[in-house]
């Protein structure tokens, strides 16, 4: 007996060494050399969603979301549809100074497929798709440098049929996992083009709570004025990066293999117009650098957010893109090869949502844009109708002579 259990144990001990290594491995981040243009990428948009937390910071608004990379996503996509001074108030807000049209599109792209693929135990999808109004012609560069740089989906859309709403919305529900639904209203009669962006995060936190250590607990909106949340609650030390700065703290919790983290900065009195002052480009770049891992207990509030902005135009207006916002012959002539009234973009529409809790994080996100003419031209042939008196005349193409001349002023005395 005793020499079959040891056969036993030695033919498990053989069959587990023969177990590929790769099997019981922790998942690893898919790493490689960024590109020049995709590090600027990078930052651009980084300067981006700095610019726009500072425009968009409210204090009248305790609580806020949005995801920044949806916005430049989808505004990238729409520079190129423009050329000249139009074309610079994008480059302007994006922070694409300094690279080229190429190079910007490029790395959008690049950077994307990066984001998509760094770490496999992270679910992400980004998508972007554009629909025109059926009738219209799209210019083949603008279509060309959508598909290939932003896989966007292209077609058109009978944008007088009622339905048409529920493909648009339909489609953006689809891409975040049903988070954002019914995001668009409605469809005026003079739109010609929404172009969207979708993104969609899902990821487990790479040390979890405990939900039994879950519970209700008091947290400051103000000082001296509680409210109760429910305080999750880490109960065992673990490895945060973090940095102390002259009266505030950033540190981040990591999600699954490290490549994403939710990046926290706070001081201990909760005041946010403090703490904001110190959010910029060159401290964040610090922070990254020179943090360390420190270990401590993490308690924090178990949330869910929905948070949409109707109309980003003003925001964006005082951020510097502001023709693309007015009819002018000047915008969006790259956009369409069939003849149109003059365009402008009519709502920035974003919509988004985040919930945070002992496992991990969801968040979704959508971002409209809504392209329009000054005024919705007919898609069927025109009807004049001569019901005044006219002149006429009988010409010859070529030469111009005129054969027979006339007019025609009360057709019943003839």
């Amino acid at each position: 007996m005793k020499k079959l259990l040891l056969s036993l144990f030695s033919f498990g001990a053989l069959f587990f060494a023969c177990v590929p290594s790769e099997e019981i491995k922790p998942a690893e981040a898919n790493l490689r050399t960024l590109a020049a243009y995709e590090k600027e990428l990078a930052n651009s948009s980084t300067k981006f969603a700095l610019d726009l937390f500072a425009q968009l910071n409210d204090p009248e608004e305790p609580n806020q979301f949005y995801s920044p990379y949806s916005i430049h996503q989808a505004l990238s996509m729409t520079m190129n549809g423009n050329k000249g001074e139009v074309l610079q108030e994008f480059v302007d807000l994006l922070r694409y100074e300094g690279m080229s049209m190429d190079d910007a599109n490029r790395g959008s792209k690049e950077m994307t497929e990066f984001l998509l693929q760094v770490d496999p135990k992270v679910k992400m999808a980004i998508a972007n798709a554009i629909w025109y109004k059926q009738g219209y012609q799209v210019q083949v560069p603008f279509k060309n440098t959508a598909r290939e740089y932003y896989n966007a989906e292209i077609a058109a859309l009978d944008m007088r049929n009622p339905n048409s709403v529920n493909i648009i919305n339909n489609w953006i529900a689809q891409k975040t996992n049903n988070l954002i639904k019914d995001m668009l209203d409605q469809i005026p009669s003079n739109a010609v083009m929404y172009l969207v962006n979708a993104i969609y995060y899902k990821a487990d936190w790479k040390y979890q709570f405990d939900a039994s250590k879950t519970k209700k607990e008091n947290f400051y909106p103000n000082p001296g004025n509680p409210a109760l949340v429910d305080m999750m609650d880490s109960d065992k030390p673990s490895a945060f990066r973090s940095y102390f700065g002259d009266g505030y703290h950033y540190f981040e919790i990591p999600y699954s293999t490290g490549q994403y983290s939710m990046g926290i900065l706070y001081n201990p009195q909760g005041n946010l117009d403090q703490i904001s002052q110190y959010l910029n480009l060159g401290n964040l770049e610090m922070w990254r650098k020179n943090s360390s891992e420190q270990n401590f207990i993490l308690k924090m509030p178990k949330f869910k957010m929905k948070y949409k902005m109707a109309n980003m135009k003003d925001d964006l207006m005082e951020m510097g893109l502001v023709k693309p916002f007015s009819f002018h012959p000047d915008n969006f002539t790259k956009l369409f090869s069939n003849p149109t009234d003059d365009l402008k973009i009519s709502r920035v529409i974003h919509d988004a949502v985040i919930e945070v809790d002992e496992k991990g994080t969801e968040a979704a996100a959508a971002t409209i844009v809504e392209v329009v003419e000054r005024t919705s031209m007919p898609t069927g042939p025109r009807t004049v109708v001569l019901d005044k008196p006219f002149i006429f005349f009988i010409q010859e193409k070529h030469s111009g002579a005129i054969l027979f001349m006339g007019k025609l002023g009360d057709p019943s005395k003839l």
